[in-house]
């Protein structure tokens, strides 16, 4: 069902945002976000519904990737930013300097997670702020648990309501349904997820002195700790003085090589231009959208309704980023990437970039799309930020310069000398 749902949602809001940057008068413009402030928050209701029978049907998987933990939770708070400013609200964070990261696990359930959490304590904060604190509760060899706390001064919850706060469709009373809208899954959600996570979630709160939503959670360490970057030739050095080093004195051993870790030469300028895309969408609607915002971007674009049609475009090699849909008719997304890597190889062709597009959404579905050949992923309904992401990631591997061997320092090449002589 997911396809289902999403595929039209994605019409909806694409066109929405397309007539938004138009020239309005000042009605139709209020007309046209009150829509789209309408249309999220139907995505939002779908986007529940469709978690929550998914971890009913014991269907839920997590991924198990290396994330940074800073960057997640700024990733959680951005969306909520404009909010709290138009309601004269603080937001603010603080993670424990003893938390470690980068960490082993799944950001985007975490951040759904967080962001559920934090989006319900600015809408029911009308003054003062709302603050996330994370700190560390223990740490093995394997892995670490971690308390996140989110305080808001809102308006508080009695105790006899909070019991029901995370059963399914349940609101603290009537009244909050009427005021502030929601199905009353959010926190169950939250609840399942973070239980799946090896943590539990819990509320302490009283009304009119604010509330503190909580949960706890187990990560796993990275099974390699990242690389040293050689963006300097003495990086290497630095990094292996500091290897028998710690706490402050190992920070200041490589302050080089901390602030040049993933660190990527940046694409040419205009590069993320410079490239033709290949739309593959069998909508209609959908196809004009994502053409639409596509030609707004400056991208040149052609259209095709499918994967055999994708394939012969792909003969006349006219494009280095191909956009893929993967629920088609005659042939889908997946087959026609698998065809067309099996079509590179064997005619010695440089790689195209296949970004995925796909309405299914659901945990899993990225890794379909890998399997397959595709290189990136963007859900339906598109955001317009993450379809740009995706397309700069896509144009910077497209003109990545070769890599530079790694130069040692002058002390490592004279102790290499040594022991071949």
């Amino acid at each position: 069902m997911s396809h289902e749902i999403r595929t039209p949602m994605n019409g909806v809001l694409g066109m929405i945002n397309l007539l938004l940057d138009t020239t309005l008068t000042a009605t139709q413009r209020e007309f046209a976000l009150t829509v789209k402030t309408s249309a999220a928050a139907l995505l939002s209701i779908i986007n529940d519904i469709l978690d929550f029978s998914k971890i009913e049907a014991g269907k839920m998987t997590f991924e198990k990737v290396d994330f940074d933990l800073r960057e997640m939770v700024e990733d959680s708070l951005k969306p909520l930013a404009k909010r709290a400013q138009d309601k004269g609200l603080e937001l603010a964070y603080r993670i424990s300097p003893d938390v470690r990261t980068p960490l082993l696990g799944d950001p985007s359930r975490l951040r759904q997670v967080l962001l559920n959490l934090l989006s319900n304590a600015v809408k029911f904060t009308e003054k003062g702020g709302v603050f996330l604190e994370i700190s560390q509760l223990s740490e093995t060899n394997e892995e670490v648990e971690l308390r996140c706390a989110v305080r808001d001064t809102g308006i508080g919850i009695a105790e006899h309501a909070q019991e029901k706060l995370f059963q399914s469709f349940t609101q603290a009373d009537a009244s909050t349904t009427r005021k502030y809208g929601g199905t009353g899954l959010g926190l169950a959600i939250c609840r399942k997820l973070v239980e799946l996570m090896g943590g539990s979630i819990g509320v302490s709160s009283s009304p009119g002195a604010g509330s503190t939503f909580w949960f706890t959670v187990r990560l796993a360490k990275p099974v390699n700790e990242p690389a040293p970057v050689m963006g300097d030739p003495h990086a290497g050095c630095a990094v292996g003085q500091a290897s028998w080093l710690s706490g402050a004195d190992r920070l200041e051993a490589c302050p080089t090589a901390v602030s040049l870790a993933g660190v990527k030469p940046p694409p040419p300028p205009a590069a993320s231009r410079a490239v033709s895309i290949l739309l593959v969408e069998d909508n209609r609607v959908n196809r004009l959208v994502a053409a639409l915002q596509l030609k707004k971007l400056g991208y040149h674009v052609d259209a095709v309704n499918n994967g055999a049609e994708a394939i012969e475009a792909w003969h006349r090699g006219a494009h280095q980023i191909i956009l893929m849909d993967c629920q088609m008719p005659e042939m889908d997304g997946y087959e026609a990437s698998r065809k067309i890597r099996e079509l590179e190889a064997t005619n010695n062709r440089a790689a195209v970039q296949i970004v995925a597009m796909t309405a299914n959404a659901m945990q899993g579905d990225r890794e379909l799309c890998l399997a397959a050949g595709m290189d990136d992923y963007v859900s339906k309904p598109i955001d317009e930020k993450k379809l740009i992401s995706a397309l700069e990631r896509s144009a910077a591997r497209l003109f990545e310069p070769p890599r530079l061997p790694a130069v040692l320092c002058p002390k490592a090449v004279e102790q290499l000398e040594g022991a071949l002589s």
